[in-house]
């Protein structure tokens, strides 16, 4: 008779498996500000925000953010005060500084440099927005004549209106809550991101 298998062998250890190419890498615990990285070892991870969207974002707020108070002072002028005047543009001051500062620390991430030009764009509009109303009232009121009147005997009018029609102090108050706010507001709102 004839055996159709071939007879079992005695069972033998298995050989044991050959090395892996890549060592295992132990979990590294998260640093504390950085996000888990599975990149290259060594390198830190890139950060967030863009310091031109800050910039661009800034410029055009604090455009707008001028010309809408030019305007206001254009259709408020006749009932305004200057007590009113003077509360309206430290109220404005800091709106814009709330406003830049928010889009500048939300597209600007966490990285402080890109909040001081959008600061310096938020103080440049409180100034311009001022002066620019000055000129709108002085061309709705007197007409161009008037209005090239005083650029050819006092060109310096609008800053000196700036100036002297809210008071040194006030105007330096609006400078430096719409400067101080725009940063302060940035860094808070970059730090979260």
């Amino acid at each position: 008779m004839s055996q159709p298998w071939p007879p079992q062998q005695p069972m033998q250890p298995m050989p044991p498996a050959p090395p892996s190419m890549q060592p295992m890498q132990p979990m590294q615990p998260m640093q504390p500000g950085y996000p888990y990285h599975p990149g290259p070892p060594g390198f830190p991870p890139q950060r967030r925000g863009s310091g031109v969207k800050a910039f661009l974002f800034g410029w055009l707020i604090s455009g707008a953010g001028a010309t809408v108070f030019a305007v206001l002072l254009l259709a408020s002028y006749e009932d305004l005060s200057k007590v009113g005047l003077r509360i309206m543009y430290v109220v404005f001051a800091l709106g814009l500084a709330l406003l830049v500062g928010g889009v500048a620390g939300k597209v600007g991430g966490p990285n402080p440099a890109a909040y001081v030009v959008p600061a310096l764009f938020a103080m440049l509009a409180v100034f311009l927005g001022t002066t620019n109303g000055f000129v709108f009232v002085i061309l709705n009121a007197g007409g161009s004549e008037v209005f090239e009147s005083m650029m050819e005997n006092d060109p310096g009018a609008p800053a000196e209106f700036w100036w002297k029609g809210l008071k040194g102090g006030i105007a330096l108050l609006g400078l430096a809550a719409a400067g101080g706010g725009t940063f302060g507001m940035a860094s808070l709102v970059g730090r979260r991101r």
